[in-house]
């Protein structure tokens, strides 16, 4: 009965400490040496853009982060949001449908690319009709 009762603790002991050892690994890499970096811009002006044969089209805008570097690039994270509207956001890659009064129906995907020292976002219409985005605003959250 002793036996059982030690091997007990004992396997209760171990599991504690290496849960509690666990925790502290990823309390201390959350707070103590994560680093985080947030801007919000608007982009008003899209670029048209196709294949060389002048067919998928969509549009894309060149946004400048220079906190957005190399160690950001291999070591790090980024997350891109649009604003839907004031309280909203949505993650990239972002999906909507949408159909307009005359019954056409399209999708419109927005989504991005990161390079050291910015981002480029894409629209692309899925019938490809050629319509011009609006401005759209979006906020960029880095870790590293």
């Amino acid at each position: 009965m002793k036996t059982v009762a030690f091997t007990a603790i004992v396997i209760m002991t171990l599991g504690l400490v290496s849960c509690e050892r666990y925790v502290t690994t990823v309390r201390n890499e959350t707070t103590d040496e994560v680093r985080w970096y947030g801007a919000e811009f608007c982009v008003d002006y899209w670029t048209a853009c196709c294949d060389a044969d002048g067919l998928n089209g969509y549009y894309k805008a060149d946004v400048r982060i220079y906190n957005l570097d190399y160690n950001i690039l291999r070591f790090g994270q980024v997350n891109c949001y649009m604003y839907v509207n004031a309280d909203t956001q949505a993650p990239l890659p972002c999906v909507r449908h949408y159909e307009n009064y005359r019954g056409q129906r399209w999708t419109r995907t927005i989504d991005y690319e990161y390079y050291n020292g910015g981002m480029t976002i894409y629209v692309t219409d899925s019938d490809f009709a050629g319509d011009v985005p609006g401005p759209i605003a979006f906020r960029v959250m880095m870790s590293w």
